[in-house]
């Protein structure tokens, strides 16, 4: 077998993650189970995004292409290796939920028992996901109070490449923070300070914790789509979730196992069960080639694919030896659903900002994911096998050393993060009731929690969501998440009913942390269900009646709850708003940072940014101007101005009345106005001696790009692809891509490469972006030997 060639500055710069290895006493490779895995595994990933762009592309109704599947459809068992129904799946796990012996009947984690430090119900708080890379992030990571950490290759990854510009000496960041978690691991830096420079002072960072007191690790490998280019097989670049398992599993299951953990991941971007079973097949043989039972690396699932939900039984049944839990999203869903009605002028989105986990179809969506992580995890009638988790806190403290004092906001973001996962709290109070309680019942007649722990009626109470997310390790943001989700069930009423506490934040009265509820806060869970009129928690009740067919679990009003267009407007404002932050999170990805810190001038908070806010910006922007959608209130498009918290759009500029039509004209003031805001950015930033850390070049590079690929006719999922090609390629290079991408159609393409008026990375850039796989279209062989 021939080895995968390994570009070399790689190889130079980490050799102890290549190579021979042996780990639990067997010998392995790295070069050739990646090899092997992606001969085995390529076919069936062109295949998976073929089908992705495919019923993207399918002129069929949204409700036609995008229903609950068929009953007969067939799906891949990776234990059995024949093929099972969706409605065998189903009842399968509608069984198991019903304590019902049957053929069919599956539960998640029946063969290798869960790991204690990687229970979900028995490790509750905060999970925090970052780059490992610069390494004071590892440490950060490792000293948060937040239970379990996600070493992020993915969303908010350190760059797989290295930006046009960027010195030879850099590392490339996937591989330092790969070499940062095997040293980590292995106890080279307990009691050893790491020490670097920062703005001209040296600055020390040290672990602080005993090794057996670090968070539980799940390392989040990049999706399906992605290929990194450092690592090539049969003269393709290899997929990335390949080579990021690979690395992670061989370099740490002795020091994971040794410490008294594991192997664990987070898997993204999941669609299908196919996707799944890709991802099985990976594991699987890992664990083959290691020496260990198959389901021992245990995994979460990140549910932030609309189009996954429709079959979530069937990907948590391809995934039953491993899968511990699904987790909410926000931004990378709404893009998902976005992408979903993207051709419906019906299905155009209102303001994503005003979509909050609060609204009617997030709720809606969360507890289906908390409804079927119960029904997959129940064990002799507990919840025991898996928990749902929950979604993204994003916020960043600001410093109290911020130029123009922001830090006041903090009480913000700290209220936000109490409420926020309060409420995920009281969504995953399901009881299941043996009385007849009418399933549904309103607050007013359904039983509180208080009637449950006291036995007032009969039934039993799951608590379900304890985990979530957080993307930030700040101390006090990490306590205030925490305490909602470790708190014990009985004391959860009396966090809701503290005495009320308030902070002045520029003449607003602002909840603290410790404060009970607002009038405002309270309204809206009693809105949702989750209170009584008298501010009493009312779990959600289900009947097992009510579950014990398909049919009933499936239904036609679920699906419109979760998939249903919701209500709202569509402001020029908002629209603004929009550009900026797409605008901004691509300058930081071409400058190499996906972990990007931008301050949002609406909320008056700083967000850490990852790919999935270019995607849900751009594929709002993008259904927009498609459809031309109208603009529901009147507005103004603004211009830059010096405000006391920096330069924003403040300035009153266009009237845009209610009934405008986001058209290019409205679509170029738009840029426009934003290319000056950038420009007094610049500027004020020189005024303070504050030259950045980017190169600004690139802020002139992403209007260039968002200029071609919002109007473009050709939609493209997760499109934050084009700018890892062009943020590292040349000038010259980036304006072929560019027209290659947006200008050409593929055959214009291939024509101009052949007659040499276009570089082979032309066609090579348009196919990866649109996910297009000659080979495989062509019934050739993609694995085995190259030509």
């Amino acid at each position: 077998m021939s080895s995968p060639m390994v570009r070399n500055d790689i190889l130079q710069k980490f050799p102890d993650l290549f190579g021979a290895k042996k780990v639990n006493g067997r010998d392995v490779n790295v070069e050739e189970a990646i090899t092997t895995l992606t001969r085995e595994l390529r076919p069936e990933i062109a295949a998976a995004l073929t089908a992705r762009r495919e019923i993207l592309e399918s002129p069929a109704p949204v409700r036609q292409k995008y229903s609950w599947p068929k009953w007969d459809t067939q799906y891949q068992d990776p234990i059995s290796a024949k093929p099972w129904t969706y409605r065998q799946i189903v009842q399968g796990m509608i069984d198991n939920f019903q304590g019902k012996e049957s053929d069919v009947r599956w539960r998640l984690n029946d063969e290798v028992p869960i790991p204690k430090d990687a229970h979900p119900l028995k490790n509750p708080g905060l999970e925090l996901t970052g780059p490992w890379h610069p390494l004071d992030m590892a440490f950060n990571a490792l000293n948060s109070p937040a239970p379990m950490n996600m070493p992020d290759f993915e969303d908010a990854s350190p760059t797989h490449f290295l930006p046009d510009g960027t010195p030879s000496n850099v590392p490339v960041g996937v591989f330092a923070a790969l070499q940062n978690a095997k040293e980590i691991f292995a106890g080279q830096w307990n009691n050893k300070p790491y020490e670097v420079v920062k703005k001209g002072k040296t600055r020390a960072y040290n672990i602080n914790k005993a090794q057996g007191q670090w968070p539980t690790r799940f390392g989040r490998p990049p999706g399906l789509h992605i290929t990194y280019d450092h690592v090539v097989v049969d003269n393709a670049p290899a997929p990335a979730t390949v080579v990021v398992t690979t690395l992670w599993a061989f370099n740490n299951y002795d020091s994971l196992k040794n410490s008294g953990s594991g192997v664990y991941f987070y898997i993204p971007k999941l669609q299908t069960p196919n996707e799944a079973l890709i991802v099985e097949k990976i594991l699987s043989r890992l664990e083959g080639m290691i020496g260990v039972p198959l389901g021992t690396i245990k995994i979460k699932m990140l549910y932030e694919e609309g189009n996954a939900g429709r079959t979530l039984p069937a990907i948590a049944w391809t995934l039953r030896r491993r899968l511990l839990g699904t987790n909410v999203g926000r931004w990378d869903y709404l893009g998902s659903l976005m992408e979903m009605w993207k051709d419906d002028p019906h299905g155009v989105y209102p303001d994503p900002q005003s979509i909050g986990m609060a609204s009617p179809n997030m709720i809606a969506y969360q507890r289906f994911n908390a409804l079927m992580m119960l029904m997959g995890g129940m064990k002799n009638g507990e919840l025991e096998n898996a928990a749902p988790i929950g979604g993204m806190a994003a916020v960043m403290i600001y410093q109290a050393n911020d130029p123009y004092g922001r830090s006041k906001y903090n009480p913000l973001a700290l209220r936000a993060m109490v409420v926020d996962k309060l409420r995920e709290r009281l969504l995953g109070l399901i009881f299941i009731s043996e009385d007849r309680v009418p399933e549904g019942a309103a607050p007013a007649s359904a039983p509180t929690l208080d009637d449950i722990l006291s036995k007032k009626v009969k039934g039993h109470l799951y608590d379900v969501y304890r985990q979530s997310w957080v993307a930030s390790p700040e101390k006090d943001y990490v306590a205030a998440g925490n305490i909602p989700l470790q708190a014990g069930v009985e004391k959860l009423q009396s966090i809701l009913d503290a005495p009320k506490d308030t902070t002045k934040v520029k003449e607003q009265n602002v909840p603290t942390a410790t404060s009970g509820l607002s009038d405002a806060e309270r309204a809206v869970l009693e809105s949702r269900g989750l209170l009584n009129a008298q501010g009493k928690i009312t779990p959600q009740v289900i009947t097992k009646e009510s579950l014990d067919s398909p049919e009933k679990l499936l239904s036609a009003e679920r699906w419109e709850a979760i998939y249903g267009i919701p209500k709202g407007d569509i402001t020029i404002e908002r629209i603004q708003h929009a550009f900026y932050m797409a605008a901004n999170y691509g300058f930081q990805i071409l400058n190499g940072n996906f972990a990007a810190a931008i301050d949002d001038y609406e909320l008056k908070l700083r967000f850490m940014n990852d790919l999935a806010t270019y995607r849900i910006d751009v594929s709002w922007l993008w259904t927009l101007l498609k459809h031309q959608a109208v603009i529901t209130k009147d507005g103004y498009l603004k211009r830059p101005a010096m405000t006391e918290d920096g330069i924003e759009p403040a300035e009153n500029a266009d009237h845009v009345k209610a009934g405008t039509k986001f058209s290019m004209e409205l679509f170029d003031k738009l840029w426009n106005y934003h290319n000056e805001w950038t420009r007094a950015f610049f500027a004020e930033q020189d005024k303070r001696g504050d030259q950045g850390r980017f190169d600004r070049e690139k802020a002139w590079l992403i209007m260039d790009l968002l200029k071609k690929q919002l109007p473009s006719p050709h939609y493209l999922q997760h499109s934050a692809r084009v700018l890892f090609l062009i943020g590292q390629a040349g000038k010259q290079e980036r304006t072929q891509l560019l027209e290659a991408i947006f200008d050409f159609s593929r055959e214009e393409v291939a024509k101009r490469v052949k007659a040499g008026t276009l570089p082979h990375s032309a066609l090579a850039a348009h196919d990866y972006v649109f996910d297009i796989f000659p080979e495989a279209a062509a019934g050739k062989r993609l694995n085995g030997a190259a030509d």
